[in-house]
């Protein structure tokens, strides 16, 4: 190769060199003009015209890369902005889970400490539960009487043991080193209960004698003893009872039955409860050697008991029964019409005591079904409650020929066998 061969070589590589270079400098410079104009006239050749195209196709392909580029800067710095926000919300989060565990944690370990009676000291406490008491109530009653320390733990161990939605109610001991267990018992109990009272029925008190006994001792509302009285309620549990068949002519169906005697009552006792412990008493009082005395006497228990009571208001004292019921019975057993009346005083207004006890609203009209002035033979039941005394009496009568008995203000007795002997017993008496 010579010279000028050698010189055209160079000159076209420095060409395609400065072409390569142009290219890849900043748009602005617009190395396009360079490449195709060395002069101000020159018109570009089909070499510059493909170098702008392609110029152009470069710098759109530059802005669209760069374009992504940030796109993709901006998609990665919000993903590592994300991650730690994450990373940040999930230390919140722990830290809030964290802090409530051990709030409840500690909730827990508290409640079941109480729950246990765990470092409660060992104290006796009168706790006072109305009756029909919710368990909140309750809860409220130990937590004020410092029993328990947590009364809403209290409470859900209530529910979730099933503990009674309603108490009796009652004054109960209880022991402030007892669990929640004992004390739920405790109050359930009347073993546990110390607000008590004892009672004393004397002999001879009637159903509504008893009832206002009961209410007055704040054991239960004489209303409620008295519906007891009538519901029939305790037939059920005592043969005596359910040989009752005149029920609907009686004042008081269990009048005879409520034993006279001592007994220890709760206060705002259960009316049920605390008429049937009368009732108890009575059927253990008549025993199977008394039921059978009285049947081979020809009477039957309820019988028997009615005579008793009538023995029981109208003697003077233990030895005037057994007189007094040598008198009924003679009666009973005689065939003359002016003796088939018992002409019992205390039978005239029953269940009043006397006439100034009637309502007003009806003393004048006033008939009692149990009057034997009226009746004949025996009443309809029993017109008090009579005591062991007066059952025996009326079971073991003397034996006299006395048809009539009288009594004066001191309660000296004055027996006859005649209507005119009476009649001169009477003005003895000071009764005429």
């Amino acid at each position: 190769m010579n010279d000028d061969e050698r010189r055209a070589e160079r000159a076209h590589r420095e060409k395609l060199d400065n072409f390569n270079l142009q290219i890849h400098e900043d748009p602005e410079e617009l190395p396009g003009q360079e490449i195709y104009s060395r002069g101000s006239d020159a018109v570009p050749d089909s070499d510059s015209v493909i170098s702008s195209f392609s110029e152009g196709r470069e710098n759109g392909g530059k802005n669209a890369v760069a374009d992504q580029r940030t796109m993709e800067l901006h998609r990665l710095r919000n993903r590592e902005k994300g991650r730690k926000n994450k990373r940040f919300f999930r230390f919140v989060w722990f830290m809030m889970v964290l802090f409530v565990s051990l709030l409840l944690a500690r909730y827990l370990v508290v409640g079941v400490n109480d729950m246990l009676a765990v470092g409660r000291d060992s104290l006796n406490v009168t706790v006072d539960i109305p009756q029909k008491a919710t368990g909140k109530q309750v809860a409220q009653i130990l937590y004020q009487d410092g029993v328990i320390r947590d009364k809403n733990f209290f409470l859900i161990y209530a529910k979730l043991t099933k503990a009674p939605k309603q108490f009796g109610g009652g004054s109960f001991q209880v022991s402030t080193n007892m669990d929640y267990e004992a004390l739920i018992n405790s109050i359930q109990s009347n073993a546990n209960r110390v607000d008590t009272v004892k009672l004393t029925f004397r002999e001879g008190m009637n159903a509504p004698e008893v009832a206002e006994l009961l209410q007055s001792n704040g054991v239960c509302s004489a209303k409620d003893a008295e519906t007891v009285f009538n519901s029939g309620s305790q037939n059920k549990s005592y043969d005596m009872l359910q040989q009752i068949t005149n029920a609907s002519d009686r004042y008081y169906q269990l009048e005879g039955y409520l034993f006279p005697d001592t007994y220890e009552f709760y206060k705002n006792e259960d009316p049920e409860q605390a008429v049937a412990k009368l009732v108890s008493n009575c059927n253990r009082k008549l025993t199977k050697q008394i039921r059978q005395k009285a049947e081979d006497s020809g009477m039957t228990l309820d019988q028997m008991l009615t005579l008793a009571s009538m023995i029981q208001a109208e003697a003077a004292d233990k030895d005037d029964m057994y007189q007094v019921s040598s008198v009924f019975h003679n009666r009973l057993s005689s065939k003359k019409p002016e003796l088939m009346h018992l002409d019992s005083d205390p039978t005239t207004y029953y269940p009043y005591r006397k006439l100034s006890l009637v309502p007003e609203n009806i003393r004048d009209t006033y008939k009692s079904r149990y009057d034997t002035y009226t009746v004949e033979g025996l009443p309809p039941g029993p017109i008090c409650n009579p005591g062991m005394d007066a059952i025996d009496a009326a079971l073991n009568p003397a034996s006299t020929s006395y048809y009539y008995f009288c009594h004066d203000a001191k309660g000296k007795a004055y027996y006859a066998k005649t209507a005119g002997g009476h009649q001169a017993n009477l003005k003895k008496a000071g009764l005429r």
